[in-house]
């Protein structure tokens, strides 16, 4: 790698420049001093910690004056050997460390967690397996939390002191356009941050936004004079396949990665999805978090608890008071039952406590502020969200969630999905008691289309970034806005 470029500032998208050829050759190296270096460092910091951690709690619980006796000792020592070998199984078939140094520091420190994670789960079946009749002890939970906090702080501390040195990854395009270029560069800064430099581009044709290395065929010559890029990433040329293949050979011979990035990859704004049907790769919009099976069982897993809870300790006392209440203050049912658009646009019957006059309208018009058609104890009913509850009874059948988009009443799926280009996504998931969407400001009527298309601009954003702590996220102000109360609540 050119040496010039070692603590250049990186120049995003606009007038990248680099170095004119030079007249003789250059002789390909890759300057990996400081990486392997750092990364025999810090993996070394890390073991060393490791074992702090894990054998420093185990010989503070032996009984004070046994640790050097047996079974102790040589229970001790066989278990850090198999401890050690296996933290370096995990380092190997992990990309821990091994990622380009100038990775954004949360991506490393994320995949710190979970290989540690995995190291101290299949430790603790280790020692309760084979050890814990002699220690008898739990220490695996303590260890776990101390190594990842001091591992952290190590990684936070090498990244501070060494952040002056770390070595830009270079890189230059051949063919793509302007579209293509910005992605790239969006995702590049989402994974290296700042410490990535664009060169240049090869292409036919000039571009403002990027420097201008040459045309396809200056490929070859430019990799030979130069030894400026790690990466050469491969959009589009018309050049022959023999020519492609001998630009990949040269690349390998002078260590430059060869990477080719697929034309209409910035079609998936939020993201795409690799399959691979026979030998043929195929690129797709990135799934949704449910879509993945873990995500729906653990999603649904507390639907169930949660619904049951409430079902089994609020109801009981609560619906009998509602009950008196409803029946005191107007004629009709205790529950109202609605079809609603459901999950994968399927309608149900969404249940409720009545909370107005029976009427012929109510599959129709939406209630507003001082609708003539809610009763007093239907306002009260309302206002504290208590004529929602039924609806654990929908959770637990399977048609609705505790947290998702609203559901609405077929009519308004009839009218909005012709209206908002999005409406539908909003039906990926299983409608919910409560939402993103409605914590947020946007419950109640909606008198113009702009208010339904925001509430459905919050759905989409739940629905595309949906994670169990989101839910509880909206657990905890639905029931802070219940007691607060809610202006569009009526």
């Amino acid at each position: 790698m050119d040496q010039t470029l070692i603590g250049q500032p990186p120049i995003k998208n606009k007038h990248h420049a680099s170095a004119p050829p030079s007249e003789a050759p250059v002789l390909a190296t890759r300057n990996n001093k400081n990486s392997d270096s750092g990364f025999l460092f810090i993996t070394l910091i890390d073991l060393l910690l490791l074992n702090l951690c894990l054998f420093g709690i185990m010989v503070y619980k032996i009984p004070h004056g046994k640790v050097f006796l047996n079974p102790y000792l040589s229970n001790l020592l066989t278990l850090a050997l198999v401890a050690n070998g296996f933290w370096f199984l995990i380092i190997t078939f992990s990309d821990i460390y091994r990622v380009f140094e100038g990775a954004k520091l949360p991506l490393k420190i994320s995949d710190l967690f979970w290989g540690s994670l995995i190291y101290f789960g299949v430790v603790s079946l280790i020692y309760n397996e084979f050890f814990f009749p002699i220690f008898k002890f739990h220490f695996i939970i303590e260890s776990f939390i101390l190594f990842f906090i001091f591992s952290s702080i190590s990684h936070y501390a090498f990244r501070y002191l060494y952040r002056n040195t770390m070595r830009l990854l270079t890189y230059a395009v051949v063919g793509g356009g302007d579209s293509n270029l910005n992605y790239l560069d969006k995702v590049f800064s989402s994974v290296y941050g700042n410490h990535t430099y664009c060169v240049g581009r090869f292409a036919n044709e000039d571009i403002t936004s990027v420097q201008h290395l040459g045309s396809y065929n200056d490929i070859e010559d430019y990799i030979k004079r130069n030894n400026n890029i790690d990466k050469l990433l491969y959009f589009y040329s018309d050049l022959t396949k023999d020519t492609v293949q001998r630009i990949i050979q040269l690349c390998r011979n002078r260590f430059i990665d060869f990477e080719i990035v697929p034309l209409g990859v910035d079609f998936f704004e939020k993201g795409i999805q690799v399959e691979q049907l026979a030998h043929l790769p195929i690129f797709r919009r990135k799934k949704e978090p449910l879509c993945l099976k873990s995500n729906e069982i653990l999603k649904r897993s507390f639907d169930v608890v949660f619904s049951l809870l409430i079902i089994l300790f609020v109801f009981p006392w609560l619906f009998p008071i509602v009950m008196i209440l409803i029946k005191l203050d107007s004629k009709g049912p205790i529950f109202f039952l609605q079809q609603r658009t459901g999950y994968w646009n399927k309608p149900f019957y969404c249940v409720k406590f009545r909370t107005m006059t029976v009427n012929g309208n109510s599959d129709l018009k939406q209630a507003t502020k001082g609708d003539s058609r809610i009763t007093r104890i239907g306002a009260f009913l309302r206002k504290t969200n208590i004529d929602e509850l039924p609806q654990f009874f929908n959770v637990l059948k399977g048609e609705m969630s505790v947290v998702g988009p609203r559901p609405h009443m077929v009519k308004h799926t009839l009218d909005y999905s012709k209206l908002i280009d999005q409406y539908m996504i909003r039906h990926e998931v299983k409608p919910g008691i409560t939402g993103w969407a409605q914590i947020s400001g946007w419950r109640g009527p909606t008198k113009e289309v702009q208010q339904m298309a925001k509430r459905v601009e919050y759905d989409v954003h739940y629905i595309e970034n949906w994670s169990f702590w989101f839910d509880c996220k909206c657990i905890f102000f639905t029931v802070f806005n219940m007691v607060k109360g809610e202006n569009n609540a009526f």
